[in-house]
């Protein structure tokens, strides 16, 4: 599969609205998000529609995107949601109805949880959506050595699984991600995810999406961050840049130079084509 290459789904034109209701059951975990709300087929943006001119932040995990949600959910006029302990769970939870929330203003969610949901942004109008990038070494390295081994299978499982190879397809049938590498687990996943906005920037409106490439965001943050700022409709206060800082950019140099030719070949191609649609 390609960068380009998608299935058609459903339009907001042909979307019936549906009704959804409260889960029986309390959702505490991912794991069992995957289990009661993912797997049961309801949209995972089943409720945005009651949030007017919300932020969605989104992107490959491990990119930035819970540091940028958490600075924009500090601004002035936007509702601190969050009741437990993951803050993009409690978002999960109330855009896909499994939680009662009633809307008290005006939000940023992140929403990197879509995975293979990810067309139900084209099902809905009254967002503006911040796609975050990060080179794939950090990012990557980061999936390896800071996450748990469940939450990259999930990844996988929704996204990257979809990237393989006859062969590897056949092991992974045969052993579930058991048959697959890591760091290939990793590296596909990353350029799965990463190819959705692409696709995205095509098919959304003008004005509906911004790409930001993290690394450049915190070094250029006092330039860039008020940009941001303006695309959302939020007023920029010089102090929030420092909420984004540059001490994780080393991060990418620690990236083992064996590793590095499924990096190149794997994850770069998509890295580079996204990052010319990144804010400048």
């Amino acid at each position: 599969m390609h960068a380009g290459d998608f299935t058609t789904h459903v339009t907001r034109d042909e979307a019936a609205p549906q009704a959804v209701a409260p889960l029986p059951v309390a959702v505490r975990t991912w794991a069992q998000f995957e289990r009661h709300v993912h797997r049961s087929g309801r949209p995972l943006l089943a409720r945005l529609d009651a949030f007017a001119d919300c932020v969605l932040v989104a992107g490959c995990q491990r990119s930035g995107t819970t540091a940028l949600s958490r600075l924009i959910t500090s601004t002035a006029g936007m509702v601190d949601f969050q009741v437990g302990h993951d803050d993009e769970l409690d978002a999960a939870l109330i855009l896909s109805g499994a939680v009662e929330h009633r809307p008290a203003g005006r939000y940023c969610f992140q929403t990197t949880y879509l995975n293979d949901h990810w067309h139900e942004y084209l099902e809905h109008d009254d967002y503006r959506l911040l796609w975050v990038l990060r080179n794939p070494a950090s990012v990557v390295l980061s999936m390896l050595t800071n996450w748990r081994r469940a939450a990259l299978r999930r990844l996988f499982r929704h996204t990257g699984a979809a990237r393989l190879d006859a062969a590897g397809l056949r092991c992974y049938r045969r052993f579930g991600t058991l048959g697959v590498p890591r760091l290939r687990m990793a590296c596909l996943s990353y350029t799965a995810k990463t190819a959705q906005v692409l696709e995205l920037h095509r098919r959304l409106p003008a004005g509906r999406l911004l790409v930001l490439d993290y690394d450049r965001l915190v070094v250029e943050r006092a330039t860039q961050l008020p940009q941001v700022y303006a695309f959302i409709g939020a007023q920029w206060c010089d102090d929030f840049g420092a909420a984004l800082h540059a001490g994780s950019l080393a991060k990418a140099d620690r990236f083992h130079e064996q590793h590095r030719a499924l990096l190149d070949t794997e994850c770069m191609p998509v890295y580079e084509e996204a990052r010319t649609l990144a804010l400048r």
